[in-house]
């Protein structure tokens, strides 16, 4: 037999179509009822069933009662029909922002916040402040962790600046964005952040990730290790053999290199769609300046529509560049070219395109600055007189191989030539040892017997990563380049031989920097370009500090043998890395370093801000030495050094005026300034190595990307940063103290705070042992916020969304009808403003009603008007507990109207973004005692 339905106590109801509303005020008999008290004004009677019909009406507040089933909430009637005999009403719930037709006798009257507020109906309870409060909390908390991610079972304890680069992107009509934060501010940690709050949303299953082949496995060990994310990297942990195998895979890491191969490509084009494409180090994505298209930037592009979210990272998105970044913006929003093309014009479209914070001005959740500069000293190495006359024989063997490449009837050889004699020179630069290894691979090729000749060039994007230029034999020709070459190339060796003996850069580094740092307990990471000088070093610290460890890294390791060094440097086995270009990206070498040693100056300045990036970066606990050896043993180094101390002082003086801060504003600019000096295009012009001309086009060169950096920030101002919400966010502190303020509500006993008050010890109720099944028959359980310390404590249970102790309370202090909270009277602090404040939550949603973002709109009504609670005053207000006020308040301060409502979220409304549902979640008023 079916159960009839029957109208819910608290219905909205008439008595005749066009008679006055009225409550359903209760039902009888008790077990199958067929009459019902029905009040109307000021009369009260009873009724047979069948006479009464709804009179709800669109804006009313209802409450869903499950007659059968689970209850959908709380809601706002939105319309009503009546359809094939029955009479619905469709409401917006407020828990999941669906609209259902549901019959109404499943629904009653709801008295809004507003209402409550009005009439200063506190509710049953006297502590009705702290409920209140807690109900805000409770939902802030989950809201907080569905936009950022911050509250699940993530190895992080993320900063406000990675919280609001989460939110931005996954709260976006398009999360297609540029990410171009400083170096070591975590972009890995922010796509972490990204991917867990996109699974919130169910948004998230399959994921691919392209990045140099250097970070494939740092990428692999910190998805997994920090957000419990099993990534496989292609051609490593599996080999598809076709787009079927590859649509198997879920999760897949795949260098850029090995992706923008034709027939790695079509695999990946043909696998299907992903949830997320990233692509990391992604300067490296640009068109070329003259507008031709590379491998890499057509893989960018041939993937850009097969994803929902497409990230780009990349610290140096411009690189005085303008037209690669413009490509890169149109890899990333192709539908905004027309404004792209026209940059200069419309500046403020990067706002749509890029997200970027600054070193200089990031802070930690209390709002301290992270990062206060790093100091850089110069060693400047006199030469040897043997240094000098090899240098000497060298240079003339260079003038020599230019002449003989101008002179050339050949242009492809003559360029080729060249080519060789530049290579030469950067190796040179290095150390004795590389120039020496690559005129001895000379010599075998002057007197072998391979007489082929491949004049070709490799490309630009194949060298920019290559650490062995001294072994790859550089070119192949018939004979020699000019007559005496061969003579040339012996004189040259002889005396590299005597200058190795008397080497003063190599006893500098070992006398002055290397023995003095490891006596002081230190450990040094040293920089070179070349595996050559990478050699070279090893061997002469084996000799001089034979019980030191020592490791490296360069490009001729595999993924396990780098992840190896990078663990025995990090863990403290080794002393001393020694580490080319291959380590200049990506990598987290700040754990037990501070101190950098650049044993050379790359041709590449940018490089040297990638160099920097691995120290000075967060979670570095010291502040980071720069030493950098600056040879004056011919003319190259003489450049370098002198460019670079030109540009350290432009940076220290534009600084000046950022006072305390200035010193990591001086890092910034030196930075900046690096990246946009082109000084290997220089170099490679200045053939005759004329001093006084090169020093002419350095300070041009120095003009220019000063220029370049004014247009880099005058562009880069309108990308997205730090917002007032991130100021205004949660974090350890307020799960704290919701876990703590909910223990009277729950069945649970605060024992004891440790850890600083990190960490509640809580006493569970007989009844509520078994309750949970992450505890096992515990009846006394220590919860903590402090990830660390629950990684080394395995006894340590986390507060987070992935606990369903923690759910579980939320979900009780967000039930109106059991706990209450709806509103509440509170004593004002001293110093704080009296008024009500009404909490209101919002779904924006795009164009076509997908959901992109919940939030919760604090209000605040005082005599002088109403406005917008500050999001730092309302986070802080929710940290500790409120008193409630024992008799009812006379204070009558109204809650925004609807008009007023509006005029707010108009100011934060965007083109691609509407409001959906609203509803005034919860109320406090404020008032003196």
């Amino acid at each position: 037999m079916i159960t009839p339905i029957v109208p819910s106590k608290g219905a909205i109801v008439r008595l005749t179509a066009e008679g006055g509303r009225g409550i359903l005020l209760d039902l009888r008999p008790p077990r199958v009822p067929v009459e019902g008290q029905v009040k109307i004004g000021e009369t009260i009677e009873w009724c047979r069933l069948e006479r009464l019909k709804p009179g709800f009406l669109p804006g009313d507040l209802v409450q869903h009662v499950a007659q059968r089933g689970v209850s959908l909430g709380t809601g706002k009637v939105l319309a009503c029909r009546h359809l094939a005999g029955f009479d619905q009403v469709l409401v917006q719930f407020a828990d999941t922002g669906e609209s259902r037709w549901v019959d109404w006798r499943l629904l009653s009257n709801a008295k809004s916040v507003e209402q409550r507020a009005a009439q200063h109906q506190t509710g049953l309870h006297p502590d009705h402040a702290e409920r209140a409060r807690l109900r805000i909390l409770a939902n802030s908390l989950r809201i907080w962790n569905s936009n950022t991610g911050a509250f699940g079972r993530l190895d992080i304890d993320p900063l406000p600046h990675q919280l609001d680069v989460a939110r931005k992107v996954v709260t976006s009509a398009q999360p297609r964005w540029l990410i171009a934060d400083d170096v070591g501010l975590g972009k890995t940690i922010e796509v972490g952040l990204i991917l867990h709050a996109l699974t919130q949303r169910n948004r998230c299953r399959r994921v691919l990730i392209i990045c140099p082949s250097s970070l494939t496995k740092q990428w692999k060990d910190e998805m997994w290790g920090r957000f419990g994310r099993l990534f496989e990297i292609y051609n490593r942990d599996f080999f598809p053999e076709n787009s079927e195998a590859m649509k198997l895979r879920d999760h897949v890491i795949i260098s850029l290199d090995l992706a923008k191969r034709p027939e790695h490509l079509a695999l990946l084009d043909a696998a299907g769609g992903w949830d997320a494409i990233i692509f990391d180090e992604a300067h490296r994505l640009g068109k070329s300046e003259t507008g031709e298209q590379t491998e890499r930037f057509a893989l960018a592009r041939a993937l850009h529509n097969r994803a929902h979210a497409f990230l780009l990272l990349t610290a140096t998105p411009h690189q005085g560049k303008t037209k690669r970044f413009a490509a890169l913006l149109e890899l990333v929003r192709p539908d905004l070219a027309a404004e792209i093309a026209s940059l200069s014009m419309n500046p403020e479209i990067v706002g749509e395109i890029i997200i970027r914070n600054r070193k200089s001005a990031v802070t930690d959740a209390e709002g301290r600055l992270i990062f206060r500069g790093h100091d850089t000293r110069r060693f400047s190495v006199p030469p040897s007189p043997e240094m000098q006359r090899s240098n000497a024989a060298l240079v003339r063997y260079l003038q020599e191989g230019y002449r003989a490449g101008d002179a050339s009837r050949n242009k492809m050889l003559g360029r080729a030539i060249g080519f060789v004699m530049t290579t030469y020179r950067k190796l040179a630069s290095s150390s004795l040892a590389a120039i020496e290894r690559a005129l001895e691979r000379r010599l075998e090729r002057l007197d072998g017997a391979d007489r082929t000749f491949d004049p070709s060039l490799p490309a630009e994007e194949d060298l920019e990563d290559r650490d062995d230029l001294s072994e790859i034999g550089t070119i192949r020709s018939i004979g020699a380049f000019f007559e005496d070459e061969r003579e040339q190339v012996l004189n040259v060796l002889a005396k590299i031989h005597a200058a190795r003996t008397a080497d003063t850069k190599r006893d500098l580094f070992v006398g002055q920097i290397l023995r003095p740092l490891l006596g002081q307990g230190e450990s040094l990471l040293v920089f070179t370009e070349y595996r050559a000088t990478q050699d070279y070093l090893r061997e002469t610290i084996a000799a001089a500090l034979p019980d030191v460890a020592c490791v490296g890294i360069n490009g001729s390791m595999t993924l396990d043998e780098k992840s190896e060094a990078v663990r025995a440097f990090n863990s403290g086995a080794a002393r001393v890395l020694i580490s080319t270009e291959a380590g200049g990206e990506g990598l987290n070498l700040q754990e037990t370093c501070h101190v950098m040693v650049n044993y050379d100056l790359p041709w590449n300045p940018s490089r040297l801000v990638q160099r920097i990036g691995r120290l000075y970066r967060y979670g570095q606990k010291k502040r980071v030495q720069v030493l950098n050896l600056q040879s004056d043993d011919g003319f190259d180094n003489a450049a370098l050094g002198l460019m670079l101390d030109r540009v350290t002082t432009i940076a220290s003086d534009m600084a000046v005026v950022a006072g305390d801060g200035k010193e990591a504003l001086a890092a910034d600019i030196l930075g900046e300034i690096l990246s946009n000096i082109d000084m290997g295009e220089i170099l490679e012009r200045a053939q005759s190595m004329k001093f006084e001309q090169t020093q002419e086009d350095i300070e041009a060169a120095i003009a220019r990307a000063r220029e370049a950096r004014a247009a880099e920030a005058d562009i880069l101002q309108y990308a997205s940063v730090n917002q007032t919400q991130v100021s205004g966010g949660f974090d350890g502190r307020h799960m704290v103290s919701f876990l703590r303020a909910m223990a009277p509500y729950a069945d649970y006993v605060l024992r004891q705070e440790l850890h600083e008050g990190r960490t509640l010890e809580i006493q569970l109720s007989e009844g509520a042992i078994r309750q949970w099944p992450e505890f096992g028959r515990r009846s006394v359980v220590r919860l903590t916020v402090d990830h660390v310390r629950a990684r080394r404590d395995p006894s340590l249970y986390l507060m987070d969304f992935e606990s369903n102790f923690v759910r579980y309370l939320a979900e009780l202090a967000s039930d109106r009808r059991v706990f209450d909270g709806l509103y509440g009277e509170a004593e004002t602090a001293a110093g704080e403003e009296a008024g009500l404040l009404t909490v209101h939550r919002l779904r924006w949603q795009d164009l076509a009603g997908n959901l992109l973002e919940e939030d919760l709109v604090p209000v605040m009504s005082t005599l002088n008007g109403i406005r917008e609670m500050d999001r730092k005053a309302f986070s802080e207000l929710l940290v500790k507990p409120l008193r409630s006020l024992r008799h009812r308040s006379t204070d009558n301060d109204p809650a925004p109207s609807e008009k007023q409502f509006d005029k707010l979220l108009n100011a934060r409304s965007r083109p691609d973004v509407m409001p959906g549902s609203v509803i005034a979640m919860a109320g406090l008023r404020f008032s003196a005692r």
